[in-house]
C-alpha cells in the first residue's frame, strides 16, 4: 500500500507532464517509524505531488512501534519501479558502519537506485550511510553530541536545491556523528563531491552531494519540529548529564528551520521530476 502526500499551495513548483507523479521510496529507519513519519509528512507541504512509497528492510527491528501503523510499509524486494530513494536517519551514528546490522539491505537499495539512475536523498544517518556507501566518506564520532539549530552558509548561487534558500539559514541537529571532514576535503579536491551547505563547527557540512547531481546528503533533521530538541533534552537528561540544545530555549522552543526544510525539499522533489522526465524522454510516461 502506498500514500500520496497532499500538496500546499506551491507557485515556484512548475507544472509536469509526467503521466503520474513519481513514486518515491523512503526507507524508514528511525527509532519510532510512525512517529517520524508523521514528522517528515508535512515538510513536503510546499512540493509537488509524489507517491510516497514507505520501505522497511529486513534486519531493522521496529520493536517501539505498533504493527497497525506500519501496516502500509512494504519490502524494498515488493516496492515496484521507483524514480527516486530517501533514507532516513537512525540511531546508529555511534557505530561504526560494519556493525549496523541493516547496512547491506541499505546497500541493496542504494544499488537499486544507482542501476535505474534515480535520484537518492539520505536525512542524517542516511546522508552518511550514503556518503559512506556510494562515495566512501567516512564518517566521525563526536565526543559530545551535536544538537541544536545551527546558523548554514549556502555556498552555491547556481544549484536548484538553493532555490528560495537564504544566503544564511537555520538547520537542526540532533546526532552523534557528522562527516569526516578530510574525507570531504579530499573528495570535493577529487571533483566528487560538491559541498552545498556547511556551518561553524561542531555541526561541519551539513549538505552536500554528489557531482553527477545523483546523491543530496543532508545531514541535518529538516523534519524537527520546533520543540523537538528541547523534549530529547528533558527526555535523555533523566539519565545523565547532556548538552544544552544550541540556539533553542528549552522553556519557549520555536522552530527556525521550517521555511529552509520546505524549501529545500521541495527543491529536492523538482529534482526528482527532472530526472522521471529524462528517464522518459521528456514524454508523458515514466
Amino acid at each position: 500500500m502506498t500514500s500520496t502526500l497532499p500538496r500546499a499551495h506551491a507557485p515556484h513548483v512548475r507544472p509536469r507532464h509526467l503521466a503520474a507523479p513519481p513514486r518515491v521510496g523512503l526507507v524508514n529507519l528511525m527509532p519510532r517509524a510512525a512517529e517520524f513519519e508523521r514528522m517528515l509528512t508535512p515538510q513536503f507541504a510546499g512540493a509537488a505531488p509524489f507517491e510516497a512509497v514507505w520501505l522497511r528492510v529486513p534486519g531493522r527491528t521496529y520493536r517501539n512501534d505498533d504493527p497497525a501503523d506500519l501496516g502500509h510499509y512494504v519490502d524494498p524486494a515488493d516496492m515496484g519501479d521507483l524514480d527516486a530513494v530517501v533514507i532516513t536517519g537512525a540511531a546508529v551514528e555511534h557505530l561504526p558502519f560494519e556493525q549496523v546490522g541493516f547496512l547491506g539491505h541499505v546497500a541493496d537499495v542504494l544499488e537499486h537506485a544507482s542501476a535505474r539512475a534515480l535520484p537518492v536523498l539520505g536525512l542524517c544517518w542516511g546522508g552518511l550511510a550514503v556518503g559512506y556507501l556510494r562515495l566512501g566518506l567516512r564518517s566521525h564520532v563526536h565526543e559530545v553530541k551535536v544538537t541544536g539549530a545551527y546558523e548554514t552558509d549556502l555556498l552555491v548561487a547556481d544549484h536548484p536545491i538553493g532555490d528560495g534558500l537564504d544566503d544564511r539559514f537555520w538547520t537542526a541537529h540532533s546526532r552523534q556523528a557528522g562527516f569526516d571532514e578530510h574525507d570531504v576535503a579530499a573528495a570535493v579536491a577529487a571533483g566528487t563531491v560538491r559541498v552545498l551547505g556547511r556551518a561553524p563547527a561542531p555541526a561541519g557540512t551539513v549538505i552536500a552531494e554528489s557531482t553527477d547531481h545523483a546523491l543530496l546528503m543532508h545531514v541535518g533533521h529538516p523534519e524537527y519540529d520546533g520543540g523537538r530538541m528541547a523534549y530529547e533534552y528533558h527526555r535523555d537528561s533523566a539519565a545523565g548529564p547532556v548538552p544544552l540544545p544550541a540556539n533553542v530555549s528549552l522553556d519557549d522552543p520555536v522552530c527556525r528551520w521550517r521555511s529552509h526544510s520546505r524549501t529545500f525539499l521541495a527543491n529536492w522533489v523538482e529534482l526528482v521530476y527532472a530526472a522521471a522526465l529524462a528517464r522518459a524522454g521528456g514524454g508523458g510516461t515514466r
